[in-house]
């Protein structure tokens, strides 16, 4: 059972650190792209149910990732950086609506998630439970 729950948080973090680095880079390149997207038909790209749901996706993803790593570790650091990083990104969205610095504040928010999966992911490997596995993830024969 442990295994199978190592497993699934393995590629839950890295789910997460894709999702949040691409929340990253969104909010990051938005503001220096804004005027173009227009004319690309990317309007919506600058909508705030995109953010909400880009919000959505990466605390749903957080909270699977690191509750199977918080069962396997023991450790609630990650849990802690991530839900800062959700608190700042949900507080640019609700509180610097228009500001030209919301999207920079989301982004760090975003990399504040993100590291919180590559924290999880690095103490889930150094685990006694998961050094157990080798390297296809299967329980070694004795």
């Amino acid at each position: 059972m442990e295994n199978s729950k190592a497993n699934s948080t393995e590629v839950l973090d890295r789910a997460g650190m894709a999702a949040s680095v691409a929340c990253a880079v969104h909010c990051a390149a938005l503001p220096l792209v804004l005027m173009a997207l227009p004319a690309l038909g990317l309007a919506w790209l600058d909508s705030e149910w995109v953010d909400w749901t880009m919000v959505v996706v990466a605390a749903v993803i957080a909270f699977r990732a690191h509750r199977g790593g918080l069962a396997l570790h023991k450790k609630c650091l990650p849990v802690g950086v991530a839900a800062l990083g959700i608190v700042v990104i949900m507080g640019a969205i609700c509180l610097l609506k228009g500001s030209p610095s919301m999207h920079y504040l989301q982004a760090s928010g975003a990399t504040m998630v993100a590291s919180s999966h590559w924290l999880n992911h690095r103490l889930c490997r150094s685990c006694a439970t998961c050094r157990s596995r080798d390297a296809s993830g299967h329980e070694p024969r004795s």
